[in-house]
């Protein structure tokens, strides 16, 4: 038989639809990987040595969704630094499935060390040592995640609450939006905080 012009795979195919099956399920395995590409599980190691490169194509799919000049490093560092955590929670917000499998493996890829080079130049120039970048940047990152996943959950977290034996929580719950805006809300106000707690660290 003729070969067919276009390779039934790719990397950008694989690494496209491991996103979609995250998304759909909150998991992946290799079993249905190679079904929704409509192959044998083996044909997948013709392209990617193991899952972990599969999670290294999901990652890099992602990147490929975002923009790379979503925040600009030149301004103040609190803006840019807001700016970067705004973009990464847009790129995971819209793969939330994918959050816990993209979180827990080790960062090897190229553009991700790009994307913290920038980071890391960023808070090192605003004068804060280099034994809290790292922090810094996790602390943040973990904040992002979150928020990420507070996206698709639903707009009311706490319920079933009675005035009687929680009147306080009753009291603040009336006043906290039942939409939507929840979610916005809480991360608008974590990050104004997280950002003015980072300032409070920098080295006199």
């Amino acid at each position: 038989m003729p070969r067919p012009r276009t390779p039934l795979l790719d990397r950008r195919r694989i690494g496209a639809a491991a996103l979609r099956i995250a998304d759909d399920q909150g998991a992946l395995t290799i079993p249905a990987l190679a079904r929704e590409l409509g192959v044998a599980p083996s044909a997948l190691y013709h392209h990617v040595s193991g899952r972990g490169e599969i999670i290294s194509l999901m990652r890099e799919e992602l990147a490929l969704e975002t923009d790379p000049d979503d925040w600009d490093a030149s301004q103040p560092w609190e803006q840019a630094l807001e700016e970067w955590a705004r973009s990464y929670r847009k790129a995971f917000a819209a793969h939330p499935g994918a959050v816990p499998l993209l979180a827990t493996a080790p960062l090897a890829e190229p553009f991700m060390h790009a994307m913290y080079e920038k980071v890391a130049e960023l808070l090192l120039t605003a004068g804060f040592s280099a034994s809290q970048v790292m922090p810094l940047i996790n602390a943040l990152e973990s904040f992002v995640l979150g928020s990420a996943l507070d996206l698709v959950a639903p707009p009311v977290m706490v319920s079933d609450v009675t005035r009687e034996t929680a009147p306080h929580l009753t009291a603040v719950l009336d006043d906290t939006p039942t939409d939507h805006r929840r979610a916005e809300l809480a991360f608008d106000i974590g990050l104004g905080a997280l950002i003015t707690g980072f300032r409070a660290l920098l080295p006199g």
